[in-house]
């Protein structure tokens, strides 16, 4: 079903599912999802890429790894190509930073609790006490995990272009 044939009667149908209590914001939980999904698909992106920059990993060996060997292997992989793909270097120092912070991020909506906020709404929350971290995981916050995730996901291109041409 695409985008468009989403209705209520399917949104309802899903909620039935369970007895939690879910957010009342169905966008909430669709942008939710499109965060999750997102970086599962940039991962295996980058994971695809890293293969591309080292023939010898195998793609669906570093695609079973966490977040964070995804990127350790991507970053190794960068290096290998260092000397033959100059140009590479700097993008991939970039999509590294980026891909660190995306990767945080997802750790703490994943690892985030329910609440119901001041408005009465229900919204994932995070505490990590170790690192004095306290947000709720709103809308906003979410668009903004979204954008970035194309944002690397554009300059994982830019080298696939390069390695490819």
């Amino acid at each position: 079903m695409g985008r468009a044939g989403i209705t209520d009667l399917a949104v309802d149908a899903v909620r039935n599912q369970t007895r939690l209590t879910l957010p009342d914001d169905d966008a909430y939980l669709y942008r939710l999802g499109v965060a999750l999904y997102g970086f599962a698909s940039l991962s295996s992106f980058m994971a695809e890429v890293a293969c591309h920059l080292d023939k010898s990993l195998s793609r669906s060996e570093v695609e079973a790894g966490s977040g964070g060997t995804i990127l350790s292997k991507f970053r190794d992989s960068a290096k290998t190509v260092s000397s033959s793909f100059p140009e590479i270097e700097p993008i991939a120092q970039n999509i590294a930073d980026m891909f660190r912070a995306l990767n945080k991020e997802r750790t703490d909506f994943v690892h985030a609790y329910p609440i119901t906020n001041n408005a009465k709404a229900q919204i994932l929350h995070r505490r990590k006490d170790v690192e004095e971290k306290y947000f709720e995981v709103t809308n906003e916050f979410l668009d903004v995990f979204i954008t970035r995730l194309d944002t690397v996901s554009e300059k994982l291109y830019e080298i696939r272009a390069i390695v490819a041409a």
